[in-house]
């Protein structure tokens, strides 16, 4: 009996050693320029330009804004008109007066006192195609159907939301591929519930695939919404890396996620991304 009360002793000691934080000095290079924009076809270009901050910083205020940054936006290497400061929401963006377009290359490059100037730059992809999105309501599944290009390479991420006044999107809602009817796409399939998905092509290139989401709860909307967007190669790795370094969440047994950048000197990511939402009526 004594001894199973001692290993009962240790076990409590290892389980809550477990728990102890731990402070990791990961090498910060320097304050940087951070450029972030997601350019989007048909609307204007939001650029958003911070001081970098250490990676123990987790909060999204410590990433000062540089208000006084230069910023030029080139389309095919030719500048557009100049950009305007706007405050949207409680942050600074800089707005470009033209549309962004298809077919085109997009740069920002951004300058700021005692930094680094910075450049990057990115396209726009095509609109993805999709079709047929239903659901029942009480149930936790969403159907759809994505048509993928044959002979190119394709990213997507996924999203489904509730919808609000004027069928606008409201509530996000979290899900996963559902086992059951996934197969070919098992090495994306996980047990835990996200707020999107991340994929590319790879397993069904020039394929028709039909799509089955499970919701981490029933459904209760009367009006729902799948949201797919066709990314290009950047966009995809920097939405992927940045899940997986939310992901990680300090887990100290997992390396850190570093989050991948186009920005040359600096941070952030300039990405061409195109989305195609349906909304429907729950059955």
């Amino acid at each position: 009996m004594r001894s199973f009360f001692v290993y009962g002793i240790l076990l409590m000691t290892l389980l809550s050693a477990c728990e102890e934080r731990v402070n990791i000095q990961l090498k910060y290079e320097g304050d940087k320029i951070v450029v972030n924009s997601l350019l989007q076809p048909d609307s204007v270009a939001y650029i958003r330009i911070t001081r970098s901050v250490p990676a123990n910083v987790y909060d999204e205020s410590g990433f000062a804004e540089i208000r006084d940054a230069q910023v030029t936006l080139l389309q095919n290497g030719i500048a557009m008109s100049a950009v305007q400061q706007q405050t949207i929401k409680g942050r600074t963006y800089f707005v470009s007066k033209e549309k962004i377009s298809n077919g085109n290359e997009y740069t920002i490059n951004a300058s700021a006192p005692g930094l680094t100037p910075v450049t990057a730059k990115d396209t726009l992809p095509p609109a993805p195609e999709i079709s047929g999105a239903a659901a029942q309501r009480s149930s936790t599944r969403v159907v759809f159907t994505l048509k993928d290009r044959p002979g190119a390479r394709d990213y997507y991420k996924v999203r489904v939301f509730t919808c609000g006044p004027g069928d606008r999107p409201d509530t996000m809602r979290n899900f996963r591929l559902d086992p059951a009817f996934n197969n070919n796409l098992i090495d994306v399939i996980t047990n835990a519930h996200y707020a999107s998905l991340i994929m590319d092509d790879a397993r069904f290139d020039g394929k028709t695939v039909n799509f089955v989401l499970e919701t981490e709860y029933p459904i209760n909307a009367t009006r729902m919404m799948v949201e797919v967007s066709e990314l290009t190669c950047g966009g995809y790795k920097y939405f992927r890396t940045s899940d997986a370094q939310i992901g990680n969440g300090g887990v100290l047994i997992t390396e850190p996620a570093t989050v991948y950048t186009n920005v040359v000197n600096g941070y952030g990511i300039v990405a061409g991304i195109n989305a195609k939402r349906i909304v429907f009526t729950t059955e």
